[in-house]
């Protein structure tokens, strides 16, 4: 049979890893974000956001971008390209 102290030990360490875990989340998804057109979960840095749209995040890489300006933006997209 364990000690109190020992029990005691074991309650804290839990306690410990529940705050973390609770903390950690809202970290990780903090720098996630997915794309607004190919529905991607990257890095925040690794996606661009739009000038017209609000909380839209779109990759950097690839043709995402152009495909939400020309759906979103017609009137814009000839001149971002």
């Amino acid at each position: 049979m364990l000690s109190h102290d020992e029990l005691e030990k074991i309650r804290e360490e839990r306690e410990v890893m529940e705050t973390w875990r609770s903390v950690s989340r809202h970290v990780v998804a903090d720098m996630l974000e997915a794309c607004a057109i190919c529905g991607t979960v990257r890095e925040k840095v690794e996606l661009g956001r739009c000038r017209w749209c609000e909380d839209t995040y779109i990759c950097k890489d690839g043709v995402c971008a152009q495909k939400h300006q020309a759906e979103l933006h017609p009137a814009v997209a000839f001149w971002t390209w």
